[in-house]
């Protein structure tokens, strides 16, 4: 599902266009601009992108480009929200995962102090499990969800004229 189109005037197409320009010979470009269908990977980290009306050994060398670009893109992009999610959730999921093997490790060793820290030690085993499967599960989704929130950028070309926005007017003070 393609959620929205990004002019060339966009902040997102102009950092793509920084991003790939050094790497495409100017007689490569087309004269108008350039569509490219943008997908985040499933960390959250970079973007994936198809690019059309590039030759094919430019398009690689442009997905590579924006692959490179990686989170400095993914900020700038409009799943950028999306991203942080995922990466957010990735690291609770992380956290539980690696705390899951000393709680169960911490069992028999509870067993020697007494039969209610074993107890302890088997809840706290219990709810972090839980915890990570709950983590887990909210990952998925939330990779299922940024997946299907890909977008589609126009990207300016060399000497294709925009209209960049500008803002309020600098007073300076003397």
């Amino acid at each position: 599902m393609i959620n929205e189109i990004l002019q060339p005037e966009s902040a997102f197409s102009r950092a793509v266009y920084t991003q790939i320009r050094p790497a495409i010979p100017r007689a490569q470009w087309p004269s108008d601009a350039l569509r490219a269908t943008f997908v985040p990977s499933p960390d959250g980290l970079t973007l994936d992108a198809v690019f059309e009306g590039l030759p094919a050994a430019a398009a690689a060398v442009a997905s590579q480009m924006v692959r490179r670009g990686g989170v400095d893109l993914v900020l700038a992009s409009p799943v950028a929200y999306l991203a942080a999610a995922v990466v957010r959730v990735r690291r609770w999921r992380d956290t539980f995962l690696y705390a899951l093997l000393p709680v169960l490790f911490a069992i028999p060793l509870m067993a020697a102090l007494g039969d209610t820290a074993m107890r302890v030690s088997m809840a706290l085993f219990g709810l972090n499990s839980l915890a990570l499967l709950a983590s887990h599960g909210t990952l998925l989704q939330n990779r299922s969800i940024m997946a299907r929130n890909r977008f589609i950028a126009l990207i300016p070309t060399p000497g294709l004229r925009i209209k960049v926005p500008t803002g309020t007017p600098l007073h300076h003070q003397t």
